[in-house]
């Protein structure tokens, strides 16, 4: 409204009814006097006003200005009066602004504007702290750490703050009024998650690569009260740094998991009863295999002879795995009869036949269940047994005999065996699909006559152990452990301790010698003994080479009776032999 004339134009006989609806709308009280003081006209609120001062409105109208207010008609001159006043009104204190009506340049009356002084105060009020959670918004968005840009519903920027400015090294001049798409055109914003908002009215997020620097963009679409769109808002973060330290996270937990795995490792062969001795390279190849399949479930074929330590292996790999603290579950295969064998296997309910135990038996899979179950000596196995073990390792699940109920198992299974089995698989004696659900990793354990480097850590291991059980004080001498090494050990790592705890306990004296062996050991030594080549003392390489030489042809003569026989033995050819035979003769 101009201070100085309302113009309302309408005619001189009145308001005209479309700007009588408009002046209803108005919550001030609107009072229209012509030139004579007259009332023509008041808007809704003016009669609502009229009301709450006891003056009937239909009466109001062409009514005097004197006979509404006293005070207001001493002190406003209708014909020159202009401006705002204060005035007291039945006990109320009314805010009055006063305007001309003007009508083609001549004043046809004076319109009031009324508004109680309390009503203006509380919007006065509000405003106020609409202003100061303005200045706190302002405030929020412009600290904050992240990127904040504001675009209308048309994609035009209207607001950004200064991390905005930072990321894309832009001033907030340089971008706001003008559309993201420009923008984008011109290279001043790579972000592509407004226009994706202001596409599908959706919240979208996109990761940005912006001078070294990884953004990641979420923009959120913005609807007023009756649910129309009208803005975007997009929260830019910088995650460089933030990808690095979950790098360095990443790799401090894998170096930290590395660590983890040896310790259990390490303290895995120092356990109780852990009998895992490697000095050769033959076992540290084996050990090596240990501590990467200990981190995985997949089964495990152990083959090798008899007495060579392959349980021992199995207490190895489950004592590293992450199943350690779970039951390991040991089946002879070969000890249980067939006709018992499912049974103890997959368990059974009550009543499943005669004899079955009130309430029915768990079998060795559910004893094992999130632990291991080893299955030694599995080629004594029988072909229809086979057939169910193979659904179980397939399907993880078991069901009891005499059940309906299927039961889930996670078992980690090791078999061993001291056969071939591929050979059983062409004999048609083991199920060649079974053969390969087990032979996913495959360890043969080599012959301790293949690894003698073994055999004195071994020897060293079984006497303190046997030390231990009989509180005895018993050592290795060096000239036992030469015998020992060079015995072939058909029985291998089994019989090697069977030997050990023999002299352990019937040895009278500390000190353990070759005489202490039984006797079919000690005939054993003496032929090795006997067999021995060795060079006395240090001297000229020529004269050792012949010592050598001899040795070897006398030992070879006295087990061998032709030169050709030598020959073979000693890999060269029969003319070799012969002339130095014949050189020999002569010294």
């Amino acid at each position: 409204m101009n201070e100085e004339a309302l113009d309302l134009t309408v005619g001189v006989d009145g308001i005209k009814d479309g700007y009588r609806a408009i002046l209803d709308t108005i919550f001030c009280s609107i009072l229209v006097f012509d030139g004579n003081g007259q009332l023509i006209h008041c808007n809704c609120a003016a009669r609502n006003f009229f009301h709450g001062l006891g003056i009937d409105p239909e009466r109001a109208y062409f009514t005097r200005f004197e006979a509404f207010s006293e005070p207001m008609a001493e002190r406003v001159d209708l014909i020159s009066g202009k401006g705002r006043y204060i005035i007291e009104l039945e006990g109320r204190q009314v805010v009055c602004n006063v305007h001309p009506w003007v009508i083609d340049g001549v004043r046809r009356g004076t319109i009031f504007i009324l508004h109680e002084s309390m009503h203006s105060n509380c919007i006065m009020q509000e405003l106020d702290v609409t202003n100061s959670l303005l200045q706190e918004i302002n405030i929020f968005v412009e600290s904050s750490h992240d990127g904040i840009l504001v675009t209308d519903s048309q994609g035009v920027v209207i607001r950004v703050n200064a991390a905005f400015e930072r990321a894309f090294s832009v001033l907030r001049r340089e971008v706001i009024g003008r559309n993201v798409t420009e923008l984008i055109a011109e290279g001043l914003y790579l972000d592509s998650a407004a226009l994706k908002v202001l596409e599908t009215r959706e919240t979208a997020t996109v990761v940005l690569e912006q001078k070294g620097k990884r953004l990641i963009a979420t923009g959120t679409p913005a609807f007023d009260i009756c649910g129309s769109f009208t803005s975007v808002v997009v929260n830019i973060r910088d995650i460089t740094e933030l990808n690095d330290l979950q790098s360095r996270l990443e790799h401090q937990r894998m170096v930290a998991e590395g660590y983890i795995r040896e310790l259990t490792f390490i303290q895995s062969q120092n356990a109780p009863g852990a009998d895992f001795v490697v000095h050769s390279k033959e076992m540290q190849h084996i050990m090596d295999t240990i501590k990467t399949i200990s981190q995985v479930d997949s089964t495990l074929l152990i083959t090798g002879e008899s007495g060579t330590g392959k349980e021992v292996i199995v207490n190895q790999v489950h004592r590293s795995s992450n199943r350690r603290d779970k039951p390991i579950i040991k089946i002879n295969c070969g000890a249980i009869p067939a006709s018992l064998f499912e049974s103890e296997l997959f368990g059974y309910e009550d009543g499943a036949f005669t004899g079955a135990r009130r309430r029915g038996k768990a079998g060795f899979f559910e004893l094992a269940n999130e632990g291991t179950l080893f299955l030694d000596e599995i080629g004594e196995l029988d072909l229809d047994l086979q057939v169910k073990l193979l659904r179980v390792i397939q399907e993880g699940e078991v069901t009891r005999i005499g059940g309906t109920k299927t039961l889930h198992v996670d078992v980690r299974i090791i078999a061993a065996t001291n056969r071939d089995l591929w050979q059983q698989v062409q004999e048609g004696k083991f199920r060649q699909d079974l053969y390969y659900r087990l032979n996913v990793i495959n360890i043969e354990v080599p012959p301790l006559r293949e690894r003698r480097d073994d055999v004195i850590p071994l020897a060293v291991h079984f006497i303190e152990k046997y030390n231990q059980k009989y509180s005895k004080h018993k050592e290795l001498s060096m000239e036992l452990g030469k015998i020992l090494r060079s015995l072939d050990w058909l029985g291998n790592i089994r019989e090697l301790e069977n030997l050990i705890e023999n002299m352990v306990v019937l040895v009278q004296r500390d000190v353990l010698y070759p005489e202490d062996l039984p006797p079919r050991y000690r005939q054993s030594g003496a032929e090795v003994s006997a067999c021995q080549v060795t060079v006395h003392g240090i001297m000229p390489l020529k004269e050792a080479i012949q010592q050598v030489e001899s040795q070897l042809l006398c030992h070879a003569q006295e087990k061998y009776t032709t030169t050709r026989e030598i020959a073979k033995v000693l890999g060269v050819d029969q003319s070799t032999v012969s002339r130095k035979m014949g050189t020999l003769l002569h010294r």
